[in-house]
């Protein structure tokens, strides 16, 4: 009975770390920052960009150069796309950042000593 716990106890642990993996990938990490731009785009309704600058700082500690290098070409083509998007585009762009972009900025919220923000 206690070892058929103990290993319940494992698995359980194995998959929660599973589910929330600890560190973004470079492509994830490029997706937070082009979900920063579209949280604090006025023309998509700015929300609190206060999660998602968690996470990119949190996260963007050891990066190699060129994905630094990256970020502003993200960013500019970001905010290009918000300024020229159309009804449709806006929607999928709003989806986007309600969606994917949330996701990554509940990531800081696993970060040791990061506090919730009650962002939309």
């Amino acid at each position: 009975m206690l070892k058929s716990m103990i290993v319940i106890a494992s698995l359980a642990a194995s998959s929660a770390a599973f589910a929330a993996p600890s560190h973004l990938t470079d492509g994830q990490y490029l997706e937070a920052a082009r979900c920063r731009v579209l949280i604090a785009s006025p023309a998509l309704g700015a929300g609190d960009t206060k999660p998602i600058d968690a996470t990119l700082k949190s996260e963007g500690r050891g990066r190699v150069p060129a994905v630094y290098d990256r970020i502003d070409d993200v960013q500019h083509s970001t905010e290009m796309a918000v300024r020229h998007a159309d009804a449709d585009n806006k929607a999928k762009l709003m989806a986007e950042r309600n969606g994917v972009c949330q996701t990554l900025a509940g990531a800081s919220m696993a970060s040791p000593g990061a506090q919730a923000s009650g962002a939309n």
